[in-house]
């Protein structure tokens, strides 16, 4: 009777039991109830009706759930106890009260006290069971309808569960193919990039290779050309030993070194500085024989010309006079003085008197003409003396020979007459020795003394007189010398007056 009245009861614990662990008034009274009354072992057939409606929960929900249903329920059997108690003790006190007002009743009357006993014990007992048995439906109706919200609750969180999972399975997929994308595509920009730099490093050594091939095409080249270059050089270069006989004539062939000096133009201011440094170069350098050359020389300044006579006449090492086409006046003088001079057969030597301006009073025009004699016997004398006559007899041939007095010979003829030592048939330069360059000139050229180039090329040196060409009122053509110095005099051959003091 007692589990069949705690039945509807624990129906309605369980629909009101919190979900998860809400405290609920009914926990609160029960849990009052079991603090302060000894709280009675249950039925095992309400422990398994507790397991059976509990039985589709969570284990941690109904684990919970368990605890607190026993907990009702063990405060629900102890008040149900208690309360039958109380009614026994009403039931009690009713029959010690009729017993009292005589105890001359019946047996009947005792039955029928009995019975009425009976009877209110059987009627409450009736309605309360009624009552119960109907919370009893409405509770097991409205556990069945909280448990199917519960299911549905927890169905609907369970789908939920399983949507997340599924969208978290679905996202970490996504997440692996873009990283596998990603990853993927990583891969092949660097698959790529080695690509392009294997590329680049075979385009470079591509380019390396086609440069080497052509530094080395060029450099092959370059070879090539140098030794062409090389051979044009020994082609263009006389090479061997460069002679310096002490005899160079041998044969008829005047062999000149680079040991040599020009000497072309009119003698002008400069010429003996130009001439004697060089002699002296060719004197420290060595005692082989130096060759002044004369190509065409009007002659000049009496005053340079005698220290040109002079500084190879103290020469250590022999000056040889060489004249190939024409020496005039103070370069014939320096011919015929030298030791040694040589001259093709059809060159032109030519002597003559000595020229001067004067100007001054009488005295003063007289102390010039002493100068000027003075002059003429130094160089004049000298030659005359040099080829075996005096100096008026050598000034008389020389009116003799040409009314003008200018007494030109051809180089057979002055070599007869003594004025050039050695007659020759060709005259050739040992010193060049390498290939002529430049074009011909045809124009008229004043050769001068100037020069910039050292001694140790004098050999190759040419230079320009700086005489500014002009032309007089009758239309002739001149030159206007530099004014000499003290006591100067002009050995020049001038037959048309080219040359104007």
């Amino acid at each position: 009777m007692l589990l069949k009245c705690l039945a509807p009861f624990l129906a309605v614990l369980i629909l009101s039991a919190p979900s998860f662990g809400d405290t609920n008034p009914i926990e609160a009274t029960a849990a009052e109830a079991t603090a302060t009354q000894t709280v009675a072992e249950l039925p095992d057939e309400i422990e398994r009706q507790i397991d059976e409606q509990t039985a589709h929960l969570p284990d941690d929900v109904r684990e919970k759930i368990r605890e607190k249903l026993k907990e009702v329920a063990e405060a629900k059997l102890a008040e149900m106890k208690e309360a039958a108690e109380e009614a026994e003790e009403e039931s009690a006190d009713e029959e010690e009260a009729e017993a009292a007002e005589g105890e001359e009743a019946a047996e009947g009357e005792e039955k029928e006290e009995e019975a009425k006993e009976e009877a209110p014990a059987k009627d409450p007992q009736s309605e309360e069971a009624k009552k119960m048995k109907a919370e009893a439906e409405l509770f097991e109706a409205q556990f069945k309808h909280k448990i199917a919200l519960y299911k549905h609750e927890l169905e609907a969180q369970r789908l939920a569960i399983e949507k997340s999972k599924i969208d978290l399975d679905l996202e970490a997929k996504r997440v692996d193919a873009q990283n596998a994308s990603l990853e993927r595509e990583r891969d092949r920009l660097k698959l790529e990039a080695e690509v392009l730099k294997m590329r680049h490093e075979l385009d470079m050594q591509k380019v390396q290779s086609d440069l080497a091939e052509l530094l080395a095409e060029k450099k092959q080249v370059e070879t090539k050309l140098e030794v062409e270059a090389a051979k044009e050089r020994l082609e263009d270069r006389v090479i061997g030993e460069e002679k310096y006989p002490m005899n160079p004539l041998e044969d008829g062939v005047l062999s000149i070194s680079v040991r040599r000096i020009e000497l072309n133009g009119p003698i002008m201011s400069g010429a003996a500085d130009y001439v004697c440094s060089r002699l002296d170069y060719f004197n420290n350098q060595s005692d082989k024989p130096i060759f002044l050359v004369i190509d065409n020389c009007p002659g000049g300044s009496a005053m340079e010309g005698m220290q040109i006579v002079q500084a190879i006449k103290e020469s250590k090492a022999p000056v040889h006079v060489v004249v190939k086409r024409f020496a005039a006046s103070m370069a014939a003088i320096i011919t015929t003085l030298a030791d040694e001079s040589y001259c093709y057969p059809d060159a032109i030597i030519l002597h003559h008197q000595a020229s001067t301006s004067m100007s001054g009073n009488g005295r003063l025009l007289e102390d010039q003409r002493k100068m000027f004699d003075e002059i003429s016997r130094r160089l004049i004398g000298a030659v005359a003396e040099k080829v075996g006559t005096t100096q008026e007899g050598f000034v008389e041939e020389m009116y003799e020979n040409r009314s003008s007095g200018d007494w030109d010979l051809f180089g057979d003829e002055a070599v007869e007459r003594g004025w050039v030592k050695h007659l020759v048939k060709l005259v050739r330069e040992e010193a060049i020795r390498e290939r002529p360059t430049g074009s011909r000139n045809t124009g008229l050229r004043i050769l001068s003394l100037e020069a910039d180039q050292p001694a140790a090329t004098g050999y190759l040196e040419r230079y320009e007189a700086k005489l500014e060409e002009k032309v007089d009122d009758q239309g002739h053509t001149y030159v206007r010398l530099p004014k000499g110095g003290p006591f100067d005099a002009w050995l020049l051959y001038n037959p048309t007056g080219y040359y104007r003091y």
